[in-house]
């Protein structure tokens, strides 16, 4: 018998076992009956690890010198399987403690090897077989290992810097808001992987960064998310968000005119608008009427047809307001001749 039979002959007699403890509930008469078999079964079991099965085995394998340039799949199974014949009891202590040592291949003395885009080294798994055989368990006899050709694909190692961006979903208490860009500590970090994945990297991210009614300027660790099979000796960044209260003010702007010929002058209506915007207090000194430009354009005018109104649009805005509107969007003209 193999032992994989043994073992479903257990796992069928586990069937079983739970049948007649239905039974039992119902019929407290085969309680006896019941332990006598099990009693019977506990003496058929030790009887039976006493024969000897053949079963196979992971055995663990690890690659050490692996040139610098190069590195191993992600995917690469790093284990081999042994057929032993032993002793039902012996097979049965090596699948509760799975002890063995890996076994170690030097990638340096192995052979090369190309099929197609693939390229690596290889080796004769039996070339291991005294060291395999020193693990065993005494009374346990190897009589295969497969694969018998470990084929080890290598891929060309890249490495990179590049910044960490951020997905951010935030909301504020009433008042506040968010008064500068999420700062990451740090900004950028090295990455490493295949070469051609490392080429067409050009930032990585972290996992979006979610609160709500901020209302104090907040710290927190965040995890990096990277790409299959590429690797980062950084795994988390710390990232703050700067919060603090704001104020609405409102400010008049002359509105310039883009286009007028020097043959012409124009006259707007209103020449003004008014601005409406949100800036921190930090930054509310710092911001004054002066920094907006809001201007029109007269391409259209000269157009056939020409244009009834002309439309207002923001050419600048000064660095820290959050958000702004303003009025009038369109703003009725007349263009004279100089004299």
């Amino acid at each position: 018998m193999s032992w994989s039979g043994f073992l479903d002959y257990l796992q069928n007699l586990r069937g079983n076992l739970w049948e007649w403890f239905d039974r039992v509930r119902q019929d407290r008469n085969v309680i006896v009956f019941l332990i006598f078999l099990i009693i019977s079964t506990g003496f058929w079991f030790l009887n039976a690890l006493r024969k000897d099965y053949t079963a196979t085995l992971v055995y663990p394998v690890k690659f050490e010198n692996i040139p610098e340039d190069k590195m191993l799949p992600d995917a690469l199974k790093k284990k081999i399987f042994l057929k032993v014949r032993a002793g039902g009891f012996v097979i049965l202590r090596y699948q509760l403690s799975n002890t063995f040592l890996p076994l170690t291949f030097d990638v340096s003395e192995m052979k090369s090897f190309s099929s197609g885009n693939e390229h690596g080294v290889y080796t004769i798994t039996k070339e291991g077989h005294n060291r395999i055989v020193g693990q065993l368990s005494q009374g346990m006899e190897l009589i295969e290992i497969e694969p018998d050709t470990l084929f080890v694909p290598l891929m060309e190692r890249g490495n990179a810097k590049v910044p960490v961006l951020i997905e951010s979903h935030l909301t504020f208490e009433k008042q506040f808001l968010q008064s500068g860009p999420v700062v990451l500590n740090p900004d950028s970090v090295e990455i490493f992987g295949p070469k051609s994945i490392i080429d067409t990297l050009n930032y990585v991210t972290t996992r979006p960064l979610v609160f709500e009614s901020l209302s104090d300027t907040v710290a927190t660790m965040v995890n990096i998310e990277l790409p299959s099979q590429i690797k980062s000796p950084v795994k988390r960044v710390n990232a703050m968000i700067p919060v603090e209260p704001f104020t609405e003010l409102n400010v008049s702007v002359p509105l310039r005119i883009n286009g007028l010929p020097d043959s012409l002058r124009i006259k707007t209506f209103p020449s003004e608008i008014q601005i409406s915007y949100r800036v921190g207090i930090s930054k509310y000194e710092k911001i004054d009427r002066n920094m907006f430009r809001a201007v029109v354009d007269l391409e259209k005018v000269f157009e056939e047809g020409g244009a009834d109104r002309l439309k207002v649009r923001m050419e600048r805005v000064p660095d820290g307001v959050e958000s702004f509107n303003f009025s009038p969007i369109f703003v009725e003209y007349l263009l004279e001749k100089k004299r």
